[in-house]
């Protein structure tokens, strides 16, 4: 079995099916802090063979592309993009306990699992949601243009 290892899966602190092909992007291996114990399990997990590996240019458009359309671009890292991106390209699952990941991955049909955590079970979209006058974006904005009101994001209900 082929897995994608996002950081909270590294700092999950659960164990990792060392026996499998593992593969990180470079972004998940600079989250990680020198030294510790975090990095201690890193390194254990390159003696066992996990391999560092650039997601391709159009595997990379394709998953931010569809990120903006879930409205998930605003909660996801460029690392992050690069996790599901490197999923689809190894054909690979995905192991991470980040909802928003998740919800991406789903959305384009690359299998994930939770680490610590249970998976989402359903797909979200977002959209963007005045606090104040309660007027629904497509795109956020650093204020509510016709009251001013701080823009959020929020779950769309369909």
């Amino acid at each position: 079995m082929k897995y994608v290892l996002d950081t909270s899966a590294i700092l999950s602190g659960k164990n990792i099916p060392l026996d499998d092909d593992l593969y990180v992007p470079p972004g998940v291996l600079s989250e990680i802090s020198e030294g510790g114990r975090w990095h201690r399990k890193l390194e254990m997990m390159r003696a066992a063979g996990l391999k560092e590996l650039n997601p391709p240019g159009n595997v990379m458009t394709r998953v931010k592309d569809q990120a903006s359309r879930t409205g998930d671009d605003v909660r996801l890292s460029d690392t992050d993009l690069e996790v599901v991106a490197l999923a689809i390209y190894v054909e690979g699952t995905i192991l991470t306990d980040d909802y928003s990941i998740q919800n991406l991955a789903k959305s384009m049909d690359v299998e994930y699992k939770g680490v610590a955590q249970e998976e989402i079970e359903e797909e979200w979209e977002w959209e963007y949601r005045c606090a104040k006058c309660h007027r629904w974006y497509k795109e956020l904005k650093d204020e509510c243009p016709r009251c001013g009101g701080e823009v959020r994001s929020a779950r769309l209900v369909r």
